[in-house]
C-alpha cells in the first residue's frame, strides 16, 4: 500500500475500527510519518503514548496503528507566579480549584484523562514510581514471589524485592497462558534463579482439588521444586496498603521542587503488565438509576487486577527484609548493582 493509498483508507470512516485496546501493546511505528506528529517532538517530561487500532485490512495486511503524543500539564503551569508565562493569578486557581468535584479535580488541576479520574491508584505516576532497572544485590535485597493463578485467564507472577528500610520493589513479572504445568514451572524458575528469594504466595485457588485429575495446582507445583504457602484474600485492605505505599509529598522551593516524602514502592519500567494494570485498574461504576441514587462505588472491578492482587499481598502478609546469612554472605562475589537506592 502506498502513502497515498494509506491516507485515503484513514480518511474512510467506514473502516474505522473505534474498540479500545484492553491489553498493553506495543507501539508500532507507522508507515506514514507525515499524518500524526511523532512522539520526539514532545518532550520526555509529562509525555504519553496513546495508541488506537485503526484499520485491519485482511489476512495479508498488517493492521496499522496511529500513535498520539500528548503532553499533560497541571493547572499551576498557568499559573502567573508558579507557572511558565502563566496568565493566572494563584489566588485565582485557588479559588476555582475549590469549587471542583473530587473528579473534576483530576482533570481540572491535574489534566488527567477524565475517563481514567476513577483509577484505584490514582497516585500512581510513571515520573516517580517507574524506575530503571537494576540488579538486587542478594545482600541488600530479599525477594518474594507471589502466584494468582487462573484457568482460563493468563496466570499472573510477580517478584518483589524488599531492603532493610522496607522499601519495595517490583523487579520481574510473568503475565502467560501456559502451555502446562512443566511449561509454567520452567519458566519460574528461570526468573526466580536470578533473586534471592525468601518466601512464595499463592493466591488459595491453587489449593483447590480438581474434580478430575484429584490434584491441586500445589500439589504439582511441590512436586516440581516450587513451594507456595497461601496468601491473604484481603483485597480491600491489601489495596489501602498499595495507595499508602504509592504516597509521596513533593514541595516546591523556589523554582525547583524536592521531595520530602519519598513512596516506599517502585516499579522496574520492564515491568510493562503491572504499570498497565496500575494506569488502568478501576472502580466499579453503578448502572442505571442506582448511580444517580448512590454514592461512588468503593469496590474495584474485577478485571485488569492480577498483577495488582499480587502486589496487595505483598503488603498485606507484612514480609520483612530478611538478611542474608553471613556464612554465605562470605561466600559470594561483590556483584555490581547499579542500584541507586544504595
Amino acid at each position: 500500500m502506498d502513502d497515498q493509498s494509506l491516507i485515503r483508507v484513514l480518511d474512510n470512516p467506514l473502516q474505522v475500527n473505534t474498540e479500545a485496546s484492553t491489553e498493553p501493546q506495543p507501539v508500532e511505528k507507522i508507515p506514514v510519518e507525515a499524518t500524526v506528529p511523532s512522539s520526539d517532538q514532545f518532550t520526555d517530561a509529562g509525555k504519553m503514548v496513546i495508541e488506537d487500532r485503526i484499520v485491519q485490512q485482511d489476512d495479508e495486511q498488517p493492521a496499522y496503528r496511529r500513535k498520539i503524543g500528548v503532553i499533560e500539564a497541571d493547572i499551576e503551569s498557568n499559573c502567573k507566579e508558579h507557572g511558565v508565562r502563566g496568565i493566572l493569578k494563584h489566588e485565582n486557581i485557588m479559588a476555582m480549584i475549590s469549587e471542583y468535584s473530587e473528579d473534576d479535580k483530576q482533570a481540572r488541576i491535574y489534566g488527567k484523562f477524565q475517563h481514567l479520574t476513577g483509577l484505584v491508584y490514582k497516585k500512581f505516576s510513571r515520573k516517580i514510581h517507574v524506575i530503571r532497572p537494576f540488579v538486587p544485590n542478594p545482600r541488600d535485597y530479599c525477594v518474594i514471589e507471589l502466584l494468582d493463578p487462573h484457568p482460563r485467564n493468563p496466570d499472573a507472577v510477580l517478584w518483589v524485592a524488599i531492603d532493610a528500610k522496607g522499601r519495595k520493589f517490583i523487579v520481574d513479572e510473568l503475565y502467560l497462558k501456559f502451555h502446562g504445568i512443566d511449561e509454567m514451572v520452567m519458566r519460574i524458575k528461570s526468573k526466580a534463579d536470578q533473586y534471592r528469594i525468601v518466601q512464595r504466595r499463592a493466591d488459595p485457588a491453587a489449593w483447590v482439588e480438581d474434580q478430575h485429575t484429584r490434584m491441586t495446582l500445589y500439589k504439582m507445583l511441590y512436586e516440581r521444586g516450587l513451594t507456595y504457602i497461601p496468601a491473604s484474600k484481603d483485597r480491600s485492605h491489601g489495596t489501602t496498603l498499595v495507595q499508602n505505599a504509592l504516597d509521596y509529598q513533593v514541595v516546591r522551593i523556589g523554582e525547583s521542587e524536592e521531595m520530602v516524602k519519598p513512596p516506599m514502592l517502585y516499579v522496574f519500567d520492564t515491568c510493562v503488565r503491572t504499570i498497565w494494570e496500575f494506569e488502568h485498574w478501576q472502580y466499579s461504576e453503578w448502572t442505571g438509576k442506582a448511580k444517580e441514587r448512590k454514592d461512588p462505588s468503593e469496590k474495584p472491578q474485577d478485571k485488569d487486577d492480577h498483577q495488582m492482587e499480587n502486589i496487595g499481598r505483598a503488603f498485606l502478609d507484612e514480609i520483612p527484609f530478611v538478611p542474608m546469612p553471613k556464612k554465605i554472605q562470605q561466600n559470594i562475589q561483590s556483584i555490581p548493582t547499579l542500584d541507586p537506592f544504595q
